[in-house]
């Protein structure tokens, strides 16, 4: 006698329930698919990047971005006689990956602009080389550590958007260097990046 009010209250609730959790998949849809791929190109005042982007539903993606940068200089003076000799040098490169998951918003299977954030974890190497007629030095360190972004796209077709990122990271740095003048030394320090913002273009396939 008692059971039949709950089962009554129970089919009342369940349709609503279920109307609230499809308007809820529906307020958030996106224009993806599960099994989709992206390319991401990134440009910001540091140093650029290419990430490749894995949907595992309309929502959710794994994130895969690759950095890659680095420079070389020479100077060269002139003596007394007008020849030219070595003066300074520098040379630095690095790269890093990170991996990590992203989570897509939109309006609708046709929007046209979703937002997104992504976390996970980075690793990466560094070079850095100098040298002068008094002497040189050379390091060669590695970083571990975490990251967050959030950013929004515009997409321009069902193929292609582009859009801002503003990234932030926190990591560990770990080098052994040796010098012409000190001999070998290692250091190590932890820090991080505040939130440096970027423009991002994505192919979509």
């Amino acid at each position: 006698m008692t059971r039949r009010p709950v089962v009554c209250a129970a089919l009342l609730v369940l349709p609503f329930s279920l109307f609230g959790q499809d308007s809820t998949a529906k307020a958030n849809a996106t224009p993806f698919h599960q099994g989709q791929w992206a390319a991401q190109f990134q440009a910001g005042a540091g140093f650029g990047s290419l990430g490749f982007i894995k949907f595992r539903s309309p929502t959710c993606a794994l994130v895969l971005d690759l950095r890659l940068g680095g420079a070389h200089s020479e100077e060269l003076t002139t003596d007394s006689s007008g020849a030219n000799r070595f003066a300074h040098l520098n040379s630095n490169a690095f790269t890093q990956v990170r991996f990590g998951w992203r989570q897509y918003s939109g309006d609708g299977t046709a929007a046209k602009v979703v937002s997104h954030y992504s976390f996970g974890a980075l690793a990466g190497f560094n070079h850095f080389a100098s040298r002068d007629p008094t002497g040189s030095s050379q390091t060669n360190g590695w970083m571990a550590g975490a990251f967050a972004d959030v950013g929004g796209t515009y997409l321009l077709t069902s193929r292609f958007g582009i859009g801002a990122l503003a990234t932030a990271s926190l990591s560990y740095q770990n080098s052994l260097g040796k010098s012409s003048l000190s001999g070998r030394y290692r250091d190590w320090s932890i820090g991080g990046s505040a939130a440096s913002a970027s423009l991002v273009a994505t192919l979509y396939f």
